[in-house]
């Protein structure tokens, strides 16, 4: 049996620790490389002679795109290992780094951004499955640490990439991010499959083989017909008719991202707009990918331990964001600009983990649906990612300066908050609803018909 296919009991043990540093790594890439572009917007302005807004368009393309297709990457868990998923997606995304070095216009940028964004899309519900698969009562503490991957990725990654510019230009430090990003793939190859995914998979083809038949017995059109019919079934729609609080939190989600993007691409270009050096607004960067690390490390043990609900933690966090959103028009003090911008990413960036947290306690009855729910999450996400660069370079270019940008992205947080706030009874009921077990439901056809006319005449 080849290694990425070999089953594995470690559940808080053992593997689960390579699994742990594995899905880190890949995360180290996905989430730094967002942070990565905020320190070339700059450069592409000038250099492409581009508007603030085509850049910020082009960029969240390539952050956006990944995670709108976040049902697709759920269903692709059903049906290719956490190794593929993660390889390919590692390869495919230095492929489309590579294309982006050669941009001459904001076409071409934006085409390699989409495939950049395809890519990186393809690991990120294989990863958070991989570790709710591998931890069950270390699950928050475990999910913090994977984030924290890409908190450092954001500290680290943007000071090295603004030294790499002013060495080889922007084109020549795009292709070196490039060859680093090619360790995604060096991560994949120390991915497992779960025992526990192997059941669930032979329990799918067990049950459409009871339902249709074997392949062997079906035309070659039943068989295309019926995997669409698996592969959109996985996709995680079903999910929110039977979980509509989920649509809330969603929501909330979505404005969320919308400001943490906008902040992201733009906090070093603002930065610089205000009088600092390029290597100064980096430091800035930087701070805020330190905060991002530290609030995502303390949440998950938090959470773990009771002293917090996630419910709890986003609210924080979200009411957070905005009182620091408001304030970087007011402020021009360097020390403050590194408090605030330290406070920004501990707030805007600690929520990632938590919202894992969230829907595993609200599917904690329906563990089926949580590799859907992830792609949902994704796909709303990707909403907010997609208008969050667009939206604050817009702002930018009709007001000439970051004001309207950042009190924008301040109301979209508080917004965020007051829809979660309103909310929490449905949270409460929602969780401690009594567990269920599906399997015990009978299906019209199994029921003897003689029994149930004997129980009758007995009554």
């Amino acid at each position: 049996m080849s290694s990425s296919k070999r089953p594995n009991q470690h559940i808080d043990s053992g593997y689960s620790w390579v699994i742990l540093f594995s899905v880190t790594l890949v995360s180290f890439f996905q989430l730094g490389i967002v942070k990565v572009f905020g320190v070339f917007i700059p450069e592409l302005i000038e250099q492409l002679q581009m508007s603030a807004f085509a850049v910020g368009l082009s960029c969240s393309i390539g952050i956006g795109l990944r995670a709108l297709l976040g049902p697709v990457w759920a269903a692709l868990t059903h049906h290719v290992s956490y190794r593929g998923l993660v390889v390919s997606g590692g390869a495919i995304t230095s492929i489309g780094l590579i294309g982006a070095s050669l941009s001459q216009t904001s076409v071409h940028l934006g085409c390699c951004m989409a495939i950049l964004s395809l890519g990186s899309g393809l690991p990120l519900v294989a990863k958070i499955v991989a570790i709710k698969d591998f931890f069950e009562k270390k699950f928050a503490m475990a999910n913090g640490i994977t984030y924290t991957g890409g908190a450092i990725g954001m500290t680290v990654l943007a000071p090295i990439i603004e030294v790499l510019i002013n060495t080889y230009g922007w084109r020549g430090a795009m292709l070196i991010f490039a060859s680093m990003n090619f360790n995604m793939c060096v991560g994949g190859t120390l991915m497992i499959q779960h025992e526990r995914s192997h059941t669930s998979a032979k329990q799918d083809k067990q049950r459409e083989h009871d339902t249709s038949g074997s392949p062997s017995q079906r035309s070659w059109m039943d068989n295309i017909l019926g995997l669409i019919k698996n592969f959109t079934k996985n996709l995680g729609f079903s999910v929110l008719c039977n979980h509509r609080i989920l649509l809330t939190y969603l929501t909330a989600m979505m404005v969320h991202d919308l400001a943490f993007c906008g902040w992201v691409l733009f906090l070093v270009y603002y930065t610089i707009s205000i009088g600092y050096t390029a290597q100064v607004a980096s430091f800035l960067s930087a701070l805020g990918g330190g905060g991002a690390l530290l609030g995502r490390l303390i949440v998950g043990p938090f959470i773990d331990k009771g002293v917090i609900s996630g419910h709890m933690a986003f609210i924080i966090f979200l009411v957070g964001g905005a009182v620091m959103m408001f304030s970087y028009p007011f402020v021009e003090a360097y020390w403050l600009l590194s408090l605030i911008s330290f406070m920004s990413g501990f707030c805007l960036g600690s929520t990632s983990p938590i919202y894992v947290v969230l829907f595993k306690e609200i599917l904690r009855n329906d563990e089926s649906a949580f590799a859907g729910s992830m792609g949902l999450q994704l796909m709303f996400r990707s909403i907010g990612w997609f208008a969050g660069g667009p939206l604050t370079g817009w702002l930018y270019d009709i007001s000439g300066n970051f004001y309207f940008s950042f009190m924008t992205l301040a109301g979209l947080e508080a917004i965020g908050a007051l829809l979660i706030i309103i909310r929490p009874s449905r949270f409460k009921k929602c969780l401690s609803r009594p567990e269920t077990n599906t399997s015990t439901y009978l299906d019209m056809k199994d029921i003897n018909v003689a029994t149930l006319d004997t129980q009758v005449e007995k009554v």
